[in-house]
C-alpha cells in the first residue's frame, strides 16, 4: 500500500517572505521595459496585500512608513523611478523577507513555496509570484 505524499504547507510568514524574495529577484532580473513594469506591478500588489495583512494582524514589521514608501515607489510603473529607489525597493523586500523568517534560511522556504505551487498544479497558469500573493490573502483570512 502506497502512502500519499504529505502536501507542502507554508505559514503566512513563509508565504510572505517567499513572495518578497521572488519580487526582489524579479525587479533585479527584468530584462526589458515590459518585464520591469510587470515586476513593479507585482511588487505594488504584494505590498498592498502585505500592508492590509500587517494592519489586520497588528504586525510591527513592516512599519507603515516603509510600506507607504514601497507602495508609492512601485506604483509609478517605472516613471521617475531612480536607480537608487529601485535598489531601495529590492533591499527592503529582501530585508523584510529575512525578518519574517526569524533567522531561518530563506532558500528552503522558497523551495517549499515553489513545491506547494507545483503541487497545486500551477493554478490557472498563475505565475508563482501572483499565487503567493493569493496564498497570503487566503492564509490571512483563515487565521
Amino acid at each position: 500500500m502506497e502512502s500519499a505524499p504529505i502536501p507542502v504547507r507554508l505559514t503566512l510568514n513563509e508565504s510572505t517572505a517567499a513572495a518578497l524574495a521572488e519580487a526582489a529577484d524579479d525587479l533585479c532580473s527584468a530584462c526589458d521595459t515590459d518585464h520591469f513594469v510587470a515586476a513593479l506591478d507585482i511588487n505594488h500588489r504584494l505590498w498592498l496585500t502585505l500592508s492590509r495583512i500587517a494592519s489586520a494582524k497588528a504586525w510591527l514589521d513592516p512599519n507603515r512608513h516603509l510600506a507607504d514608501f514601497v507602495v508609492s515607489a512601485s506604483r509609478t510603473a517605472g516613471r521617475g523611478l531612480s536607480d537608487d529607489k529601485l535598489e531601495a525597493l529590492v533591499e527592503i523586500n529582501r530585508e523584510v523577507s529575512k525578518r519574517l523568517t526569524s533567522g531561518r534560511a530563506l532558500s528552503p522556504i522558497r523551495q517549499r513555496a515553489k513545491l506547494a505551487w507545483q503541487e497545486r498544479g500551477r493554478p490557472y497558469g498563475v505565475p508563482l509570484e501572483r499565487w503567493l500573493i493569493a496564498e497570503m490573502e487566503r492564509q490571512a483570512k483563515a487565521h
